[in-house]
């Protein structure tokens, strides 16, 4: 059995200055309910109430997408979208913890608000926690909405958490495992509506959509599929639905909008945000891939169409550096261009070879150094090509990127192991300088080796996004089965960051961190079975990806 919190209370409800005051721990919303819900208060790390005897309060939990979208919600016999029966974990009962006195009540509900299961307990603990456990019939709870609580008059009680249990499926391997919850938690991001993917679980569909995790989303799921975890006609029809919205989006120059909002029955970019040259790299390599994964020559013949249409001469910096685009006018050229060396320049530099062949021009500058030392962008290139963990120099930058990498990996352990010797997360073996948000609503963190960021904040993608650099894959997994004992890799995916001193972390769900520990972790996979990569065999397969990356190695 493994919890998922449902919402454990860290953050408060009361607190709208903190943009994930209204978030669980599974992308969706939850808020107070009941006619006293005055009375509810938010102290550190739990919710309390105080009723008098005729009041009643209590809070509502959505258990899938937002409260307001009725056409979803959980099945508690297939709790992960689109896997096969065979490697779905079943939720089978919860866990609260409260304290105090009054009556206490807890019920599922429908989409309609219909009770399909209930249960009362009777508190008088005083000051003393105790755990509840509840267990259900997951085969009659097949619809389920919300989780709600609710303290009946006279209550005087505080309620710690509250965790879902779920029985994962029989003779998965953790390594696989890791994939699957992966998976899972990018799934959360998608929108099997509209089919595109939320830049964030507890976003409102359409309000921000990103368009490159879309097309990761494809790569993910052709993946599963290819890994016999999902059916290959469930690829093909989220490849098909997804490549025919993106179609009909606006360019400028060619290029894609990194997000995209919805107006009626029109996707157009999203105010204040770019057409991205490296986004748009990021969605067509994923598309690429998941096409040729899945055999689909007129998806392949379609996105060779749309590639060539890129205007690379016009996206170019007066020292020919490709910009990183141009801004929501679609004429504005951004006043940054890529040049530093990492994988962000890389895919950008492949991207431009499949537009113009023998005549890109592949300016990037050398060094082998990540800016900063952040952790992903040595990472991004890898994703996608199995060339650049080759043991040679490449002929673009003069780099031996498989060295490269690997230094920094080595650096990353040693800051954590130097200069945060005592802590908590030095003990347990994590790492993780890298970019995401930080904890408690405070904003966008960059981290790095080199960099001032913010101090003692881990992102742990890059462990498994850097994972196939190890000899033994297996030190990587017991660094997730480490976090997993410490409650920050459940069911529903690893937590988006944490402190170094683990007292603290952040379970946003968000697509983009979800989409690269997704496709990361099936390259772990492959290294650690010794069973076919497949991504790299789609990569080595694709003769558009296969002829840009011989620049680099010819």
């Amino acid at each position: 059995m493994v919890l998922q919190p449902v919402h454990e209370y860290s953050t408060s409800f009361q607190d709208y200055s903190n943009p994930f005051h209204f978030c669980t721990h599974l992308g969706t919303d939850y808020g107070p309910l009941g006619p006293d819900a005055g009375q509810i208060s938010w102290k550190k790390g739990q919710v309390c109430i105080d009723l008098g005897p005729t009041e009643m309060a209590g809070m509502w939990h959505s258990l899938e997408g937002l409260a307001h979208e009725k056409d979803r919600w959980l099945d508690f016999m297939k709790c992960y979208p689109n896997v096969r029966d065979d490697f779905q974990p079943v939720c089978v009962g919860m866990t609260v913890g409260v304290r105090g006195q009054g009556s206490l009540k807890f019920e599922l509900r429908s989409p309609d608000a219909r009770i399909l299961w209930w249960a009362t307990e009777d508190l008088s603990t005083d000051d003393r926690w105790e755990e509840l456990s509840f267990s259900w019939m997951p085969a009659d709870l097949r619809k389920v909405k919300f989780l709600n609580w609710v303290a009946e008059p006279g209550a005087r009680l505080c309620i710690d958490y509250v965790r879902l249990v779920l029985e994962m499926p029989a003779d998965v391997p953790f390594p696989q495992e890791v994939f699957l919850r992966s998976y899972a938690k990018l799934a959360r991001c998608w929108e099997p509506g509209s089919g595109l993917v939320r830049d964030r679980a507890h976003w409102p569909a359409g309000a921000c959509d990103s368009i490159p995790v879309s097309g990761l989303f494809c790569l993910a799921t052709s993946t599963a599929a290819k890994m016999g975890l999902v059916k290959t006609a469930v690829a093909e029809r989220i490849l098909g639905k997804i490549y025919a919205l993106v179609s009909k989006v606006p360019r400028a120059k060619g290029l894609l909008p990194c997000f995209v909002q919805k107006t009626g029955s029109q996707y157009k970019i999203r105010e204040g945000t770019e057409y991205s040259t490296f986004d748009t790299s990021v969605y067509y390599h994923s598309m690429f891939l998941a096409a040729q994964m899945l055999w689909d020559g007129k998806t392949l013949a379609g996105l060779t169409k749309a590639v060539r249409e890129i205007e690379f001469d016009e996206l170019r910096d007066s020292q020919g550096y490709i910009l990183h685009g141009l801004l929501d006018d679609g004429v504005t050229p951004a006043t940054v261009s890529w040049r530093e060396w990492g994988g962000e320049t890389a895919l950008v530099l492949l991207l431009e070879h499949m537009v113009l062949g023998e005549a890109a021009q592949l300016q990037m500058e050398g060094g082998g150094k990540v800016n900063g030392g952040v952790g992903y962008v040595a990472e991004l290139q890898s994703l996608f090509y199995p060339d650049f963990s080759f043991n040679e120099t490449d002929a673009v930058s003069g780099v031996n990127w498989l060295t490269a990498r690997r230094e920094l990996l080595a650096e990353q352990k040693s800051y954590v192991s130097s200069k945060w010797k005592r802590s908590a997360a030095a003990g347990a073996g994590l790492y993780g300088l890298s970019a995401g948000e930080g904890p408690r609503g405070g904003g966008y963190v960059v981290n790095g080796t080199k960099s001032s960021g913010r101090a003692g904040v881990i992102h742990p993608h890059y462990m498994v996004m850097s994972g196939a650099l190890e000899y033994d894959p297996m030190v990587v997994y017991r660094a997730l089965e480490a976090m997993e004992s410490r409650g920050l890799f459940p069911p529903w995916g690893m937590v988006e960051s944490f402190s170094k001193d683990l007292d603290e972390y952040l379970p946003m769900i968000g697509s983009l961190s979800a989409a690269y520990e997704c496709i990361a972790s099936h390259h772990l996979w492959a290294k650690q079975s010794g069973r076919p990569d497949q991504i790299y065999r789609a990569c080595e397969s694709c003769p558009l990806l296969f002829e840009a990356v011989r620049a680099f190695y010819p």
